[in-house]
C-alpha cells in the first residue's frame, strides 16, 4: 500500500465516510464552478460523440483551487537510444488546510510521440531561404512560386528545377529533439495533473481526460480491439486511427470538430489555418479535407502549438533575464 492510500484510510477511519449529501454537495459544486468560472474551449472542450466535456490543464486548476489542493510533482526520466527521452510524472494532490495527502495522478510523455518525433518538412527557397514555396497554378504556367504572401521573394522556378525537387517534404524526423524535452516535460506534468484532479474530486462522472486520449466513436476500424488499444499510447493509436481511414472520401463531421477543437487549442487563427490548407492541401474550408491528410493537419497542428510554447518560453526567459 502506497504512503497516499495509507494516508487516505487513515483519513477515513478520523472523520468517517462522506454522507449521500456531501458527495452530492461537491459534485453541485463542480457543476457551479463549471458553469460559473470556466470556459469552453479553454478550461474543458466539448467534443460531439462522446457523453461528456474533456477537461484540459487550466479547468484542472481551477478545480484544485476551489478544493484548495496542492499538486506536488514528482519526475522520472528516460533515456530512449541517443537522443529521445520519456518522462513519467507522479502528482500528487495535498490539501493546503490540513497538509493531508488526498490522492495521486500519473502522467506520461515521449519525444517518440509522433507530434514531437515529426516534422512537417516544407520546401524552402533557394533565393531567400524562406519556407514560403507554393506550386504554381497550371492557368499561370505551373512550375514553383516562393510566395510574397507567406513572405517570400516572389522568385520563380520550373516544375523540374532540381534545387527545389530534390527537397524532403512531408513527415520527416525532427532533427532537433532536445529542443522539445522540455515541451515534453510539461505534457506530461499536464497529463498527470489532470489524472489526479479527476480521481480526487470524483469529477469523472462530469469530465473526460484531455482530448488526446479520445478515439473518435465513428472510426470503424480493427485497431480498436483491447489487444491493440493497450499496447500503444493514446497519442499513438489517435494518430493511427485517423491514418487508418485514408481516403479519398471527405472527413466526417465528427471529425470535423475534433480538428477545429484541435485548431483553436493550438492558437492558430481561422485565416492562417485557412491559408494552410489552401497551399499545402488545395482546399479552401476545412469540411473538405480529405481523410487521408488528416493525421499530417493534426500534426502540423501540434507542431505550431509546440513552436508556440517554445516561444513564449524564450520570451519569458529573456525578460527575466
Amino acid at each position: 500500500m502506497s504512503q497516499s492510500q495509507e494516508l487516505t484510510v487513515s483519513e477515513a477511519k478520523e472523520v468517517g465516510p462522506l454522507s449521500a449529501q456531501e458527495i452530492k454537495a461537491q459534485v453541485q459544486l463542480i457543476q457551479e464552478v463549471m458553469q460559473a468560472v470556466m470556459q469552453e474551449g479553454f478550461h474543458y472542450g466539448v467534443i460531439p460523440g462522446t457523453e461528456k466535456p474533456t477537461l484540459l490543464k487550466p479547468g484542472a486548476e481551477k478545480l484544485t483551487t476551489t478544493f484548495r489542493l496542492a499538486p506536488l510533482l514528482n519526475v522520472e526520466t528516460r533515456e530512449i537510444g541517443t537522443v529521445h527521452r520519456e518522462y513519467e510524472v507522479r502528482c500528487t494532490l495535498v490539501h493546503i488546510p490540513t497538509g493531508r495527502v488526498y490522492g495521486e495522478g500519473v502522467g506520461s510523455c515521449s519525444t517518440l510521440e509522433s507530434r514531437y518525433r515529426y516534422r512537417n518538412a516544407e520546401r524552402i527557397c533557394p533565393n531567400c531561404g524562406r519556407p514560403t514555396i507554393i506550386k504554381g497554378r497550371a492557368e499561370y504556367g505551373g512550375g514553383w512560386l516562393c510566395f510574397q504572401k507567406k513572405g517570400g521573394c516572389g522568385a520563380k522556378f520550373t516544375d523540374q528545377d532540381p534545387a527545389l525537387t530534390s527537397q524532403s517534404t512531408g513527415r520527416v524526423e525532427n532533427p532537433d529533439i532536445a529542443d522539445i524535452y522540455n515541451t515534453v516535460l510539461k505534457m506530461a506534468k499536464k497529463r498527470a495533473l489532470i489524472d489526479a484532479t479527476l480521481t480526487v474530486t470524483a469529477a469523472s462522472d462530469i469530465f473526460t481526460q484531455d482530448l488526446e486520449d479520445y478515439i473518435p466513436p465513428d472510426i470503424s476500424d480493427p485497431m480498436k480491439s483491447e489487444s491493440f488499444t493497450s499496447q500503444v499510447s493514446p497519442m499513438t493509436r489517435q494518430t493511427q486511427l485517423f491514418a487508418s481511414v485514408g481516403s479519398g472520401r471527405v472527413i466526417t463531421k465528427a471529425q470535423l470538430d475534433i480538428l477545429l477543437l484541435s485548431q483553436r487549442r493550438s492558437k492558430v487563427s481561422e485565416a492562417q489555418f485557412k491559408t494552410y490548407l489552401a497551399e499545402t492541401h488545395q482546399v479552401a474550408e476545412p469540411k473538405e479535407i480529405k481523410q487521408k491528410d488528416l493525421n499530417e493537419i493534426l500534426e502540423w497542428l501540434g507542431s505550431q502549438d509546440a513552436n508556440r510554447i517554445e516561444a513564449e518560453e524564450r520570451q519569458a526567459a529573456a525578460v527575466n533575464n
